[in-house]
This record gives C-alpha cells, structure tokens and sequence, in this order.
C-alpha cells in the first residue's frame, strides 16, 4: 500500500506552483530521516499533480486529541523525544546539502504507529540552504494563530503571554522562518496543544496556559524555553538532551523519593 497525495494546480491563483511541486518531490527524494515516510515517485496528468511515498498505517496525534484523550506529561516528554530525533536528523543530516526545514510541526502532520513517531506532509518545507532549490521564492504566507487554533479543538486558544512568550504576530514569523527554531517552536505548540483534553473548563483557555496546565516546574520552564524569543534552543540536538535531563533528575527525585518512604516506614 501506498499513501498518495494529489495537489491541484489553479494556473490562475498560483501561476508558479510547478517549482513548489518540485521542490517538495526534491526534498523528499532527499530525506533519509526513519521518522519520515520514504519517497517512491512522483507523476502529473493535466493540472493533478501527485507524490507517492510509503504508508504509514496509524492515526495522527489530531485525532487523539479529538476522541478525547487525555496524555500525561511523561507522555508527551516521550513524544517529543522521538520528536526531536526526527528533527535533529532533518536539521543536520550526514549530507549538509540535505538539510531541511519542515516548518509547519503541527498535531495533524505527526502520526503515531505502534510506538514509533512519523512526520510528514512537507508541502512548507525549505532547504536550509536556499541554494540548493533557487526557483522558490517563498510568498507562502503561514497562518496565524487565531486561524491555526482551528486545526484542532485546542490549546492554541491558551494566550501565548508571559515573559519571552510570543504573541500572534511573532507566531506567524516564527512559523515561516526558514530556521531550526521554526521547527522547535512548532514543536512547543504541538506539546502544550497534546494537554487540551485535560481542560475541562474551556474558560480558562482565556488564560496563560501554564497558569492552567498541571505540569512540572521544570517541564514549564522547557516548554517556554521552546516558545520564547530570548536563550531559545539552538538545535534540536540541544533541545533533546536537556529534556533527557530532565527526565533522569526526575527519575532520580522519585526515587530518593521511595527510599525515604520505605525507610520512615
């Protein structure tokens, strides 16, 4: 089986849309990332034209959060994990030419299947190196939050407010941002957006969402450390390993945590 998709070409409304088609086909052919879905062919009829990449049976982390699911902290630190091993790989593969940005890091575009973390869909997605594909200009404008909180019933109505915490117009230039922080700041949103089933109230999506969320200090502080504009993560490499940190502390608080209740007992 395979996974097609079939893109539209309106000669009126997108005169240039040949290039993007082809350069979303030469990224593809280029990605050697295991998170990502492996690239077969690609073929137009007409004004149809269509990418053929392997399929990856499973649901997208959308869909999770629609049916009501509610993740656990430990859950979504996992998540971003295989998250940041995806990025980290697009960012800096073994071919420095390779390098990809995919810039639109969302719930719908990050598929679970039996453990293991897929992302695809890499209609946005730039070379890191503008060189590499010079026909694309970039007129493509990313939408901002106020539209993008209706991808999924969620959290993005949370006000990013808050020190270093950027507001919706600072979304949007992140968003298109050919960069590595792009993808870590997409990768913020989608961790606070996985904890919407856990507000009940949909009043308090008025609210900072770290006002609302019942989270670690710790996890906060990284979660703002991905959304902010000051001492933000450099790379996904970085990104990753201080989460790993801080995943063995706390594993080593509970149990120092055991030890002294079995020796009070």
């Amino acid at each position: 089986m395979y996974a097609l998709k079939a893109l539209f070409n309106n000669s009126e409304e997108s005169p240039d849309f040949p290039p993007y088609f082809l350069l979303e086909k030469e990224i593809l052919e280029r990605i050697t990332c295991r998170g990502t879905p492996r690239f077969v062919e690609s073929f137009s009829l007409g004004d149809i034209y269509c990418i053929v990449q392997e399929y990856i049976p499973g649901w997208p982390l959308s869909y999770f959060i629609d049916t009501g699911c509610r993740f656990s902290e430990q859950e979504v630190r996992n998540i971003l994990k295989k998250l940041f091993a995806i990025l980290a790989e697009l960012h800096c593969p073994l071919a420095k030419d390779n390098a990809v940005i995919h810039r639109d890091i969302r719930l719908s575009n990050l598929l679970l299947n039996k453990g293991n973390l897929y992302l695809v869909d890499f209609g946005l997605a730039r070379f890191l190196d503008p060189l590499q594909f010079p026909l694309c200009h970039d007129p493509v404008e990313i939408i901002s939050s106020e539209k993008a909180l209706k991808y999924v019933r969620p959290v993005h109505s949370f006000r990013m407010k808050g020190q270093n915490i950027p507001g919706s117009v600072t979304y949007s230039l992140l968003r298109k941002e050919i960069s590595p922080r792009s993808d870590l700041f997409g990768a913020g949103v989608v961790a606070v957006d996985l904890f919407a089933n856990q507000v009940e109230d949909e009043a308090q999506f008025a609210l900072p969402w770290e006002k609302v969320l019942t989270l670690s200090d710790s996890f906060i502080c990284f979660l703002k450390k991905l959304l902010g504009r000051e001492e933000e993560f450099q790379t996904a490499q970085e990104a990753l390993k201080r989460l790993e940190f801080l995943s063995d502390n706390n594993i080593c608080t509970s149990q120092k945590a055991a030890e002294n209740i079995l020796f009070t007992e």
